[in-house]
């Protein structure tokens, strides 16, 4: 009776073996040329990146505001995208800007001069590899009579063809709208300060 059972047992692991094996197989080997997975969700971080809804679902914090802004940053110097998602990229980007930066930066002139600048950096072979933000409590907040106004710091690592990586630390600026929505109002390069994660 013993022995039934455990060639049963030793049976059915083997058949739950093949089985396993038959799936893993055949999920890593089908032939599949779309841009999208067969459950909807997209592959790359371009398409990741634009299934967001701004309006809907605004970044909720000035650490958030800004993680975007550098993901899309380096989704840009990191990835082959189409035109089309270009255009989309920069104006979600464009959608983080102050109204007083994006007035002075047109929608179309800035589209134009960061797709040069990422040709540019293309030729160099210069890529991001990574970013990294200040932690929410890093932030400094202060208030103005009429505006609410915040800074954080991202520091970009840039890989340059065979030369090593560069880190720059960026500190942006970022004011509170009346939607209690933060917008970047800008940036300047700043001293390499410790960013925790």
């Amino acid at each position: 009776m013993k022995g039934k059972n455990l060639a049963k047992l030793l049976g059915g692991l083997i058949l739950l073996g093949i089985v396993v094996l038959v799936a893993f197989y055949w999920l890593n080997n089908r032939s599949d040329d779309s841009v999208f997975s067969k459950d909807g969700e997209t592959n790359t971080e371009a398409q990741k990146i634009l299934s967001k809804d701004l309006d809907r679902n605004y970044p909720a914090s000035v650490r958030e505001v800004v993680r975007l802004y550098a993901r899309i940053t380096k989704c840009w110097y990191s990835e082959k995208i189409s035109e089309g998602e270009f255009s989309e990229l920069a104006k979600m980007q464009h959608g983080l800007f102050d109204e007083e930066l994006a007035e002075e930066n047109p929608l179309i002139g800035f589209t134009e001069r960061l797709k040069n600048e990422v040709i540019a950096a293309g030729e160099e072979k210069k890529t991001i590899s990574s970013y990294q933000v200040q932690k929410e409590s890093s932030v400094k907040k202060w208030k103005t009579e009429e505006d609410s106004f915040a800074s954080i710091v991202v520091c970009f690592v840039t890989k340059i063809n065979k030369k090593g990586f560069e880190y720059t630390y960026e500190e942006f600026l970022l004011r509170e709208d009346e939607k209690g929505q933060w917008k970047i109002v800008g940036w300047q390069k700043t001293e390499p300060i410790e960013i925790e994660d």
